[in-house]
């Protein structure tokens, strides 16, 4: 008997805005304050799932694209100033 596994986006990732967004916008290697993602952020501005999107990139240690409107140097700059807070 084979087994089979359906892969699937978490369910927040339906409601993104990027999903129906240009394929040309480069979410994973937009440069920080670069226009690529500025372009990015500026469609996250509008994003119903934005938050969401932001908790799940700090929570994964993304390193890399942007994620809920904020790049890699504004999720570390975050995870600092967390780090701070805590000691």
């Amino acid at each position: 008997m084979t087994a089979h596994i359906a892969l699937r986006a978490p369910n927040w990732q339906v409601h993104a805005a990027c999903r129906t967004t240009d394929r040309e916008v480069d979410w994973i290697d937009a440069e920080p304050e670069s226009a690529a993602a500025a372009d990015c952020e500026a469609i996250c501005r509008l994003c119903p799932v934005r938050l969401t999107c932001a908790i799940t990139a700090l929570t994964k240690d993304e390193s890399y694209g942007v994620w809920g409107g904020m790049d890699q140097v504004d999720r570390e700059a975050l995870r600092h100033a967390d780090t701070q807070i805590a000691a």
